[in-house]
């Protein structure tokens, strides 16, 4: 079982959560103003049309994404190592899924690969990002692995 100090998860909590979803928004964003966004309405078969998601679902998917980002880190940073490397290896561990795994499901259906490929390389750099973030909100949010006390260097 994972024991993290209540208190600490909740403050990781509340950092890590906004946080990525915020990240994964600006990072569609700037993708979107770039003109790097792929249209994916001729991927999926769908008319650019219809293919408009509600503004509620885009941001429950974030949400949900950010919430399986987090609950993944907590449970590779749990094992002990560096934070940085755990963050970084929960992204990658996510992006796998993403990535190539959805790649290759999309493309055998729609029968485009390149489109997939090109999305699927900038999740990779989004995912990067997000564990980095991950690592950072962990240490803002003074969060510790279970069984390790903190060192009061104050009275040094």
């Amino acid at each position: 079982m994972i024991r993290y100090d209540p208190r600490a998860l909740g403050r990781y909590l509340l950092f890590a959560l906004p946080l990525t979803v915020l990240l994964i928004a600006l990072f569609n964003l700037v993708l979107e103003l770039l003109g790097l966004a792929p249209d994916l309405g001729p991927l999926v078969g769908w008319h650019a049309a219809a293919w408009g998601l509600p503004g509620a679902y885009v941001l429950g998917t974030w949400a949900l994404e950010a919430l399986a980002l987090t609950a993944l880190y907590l449970l590779i940073d749990a094992r002990g190592g560096w934070s940085v490397v755990n963050g970084l290896a929960a992204g990658w561990i996510a992006w796998v899924f993403r990535g190539p795994l959805l790649v290759l499901t999309a493309s055998g259906a729609s029968g485009q690969h390149a489109a997939w490929w090109t999305l699927a390389w900038r999740w990779l750099i989004l995912y990067t990002l997000a564990g980095l973030l991950l690592a950072l909100a962990a240490r803002a949010g003074g969060l510790r692995r279970p069984g390790v006390t903190p060192v009061d260097r104050r009275g040094e």
